[in-house]
């Protein structure tokens, strides 16, 4: 018989984690990811383009939500289906984030929950917001 997830168990809860964003985080994600275009990775590419120094990429800060998604909420019950982020400031190195992620609904017939994400630096202006859609694992038993 498949394990049911229900409302009850899900609805409200949420999980916050604050992260510093460093030079060596972003470096690390340039070099995993392929990624090191020069927004990224030199600050004077980037205070060309009207930026303070370089920015965080927006799929570093993805990834810092899936470590949430998979660790604190929902855990190992959750599989990812689809996320939706969208950017309204950038993230730069030596900021602190603090992401918080809560779950808005729970679609039980197809046991899906959807979850709002926020991403807010250091002085709480919105670097990020969205959400991500998760199906819950039923096992067999």
């Amino acid at each position: 018989m498949p394990e049911c997830f229900t409302s009850q168990q899900w609805l409200g809860q949420h999980s916050e984690k604050t992260i510093l964003v460093s030079d060596d985080l972003i470096d690390s994600f340039a070099t995993l990811s392929g990624d090191r275009c020069p927004i990224h990775v030199d600050d004077g590419f980037a205070q060309s383009r009207g930026y303070r120094s370089r920015i965080a990429h927006g799929a570093l800060l993805a990834a810092l939500v899936s470590g949430i998604i998979g660790m604190e909420l929902p855990r190992e019950h959750g599989v990812l289906q689809q996320i939706q982020l969208s950017f309204h400031n950038p993230c730069y190195a030596g900021d602190t984030i603090r992401i918080r992620v809560e779950v808005k609904e729970l679609i039980e017939s197809v046991q899906t929950i959807l979850m709002r994400v926020s991403i807010r630096n250091q002085a709480g202006q919105l670097i990020a917001k969205g959400t991500w859609q998760s199906g819950l694992k039923v096992r067999e038993r």
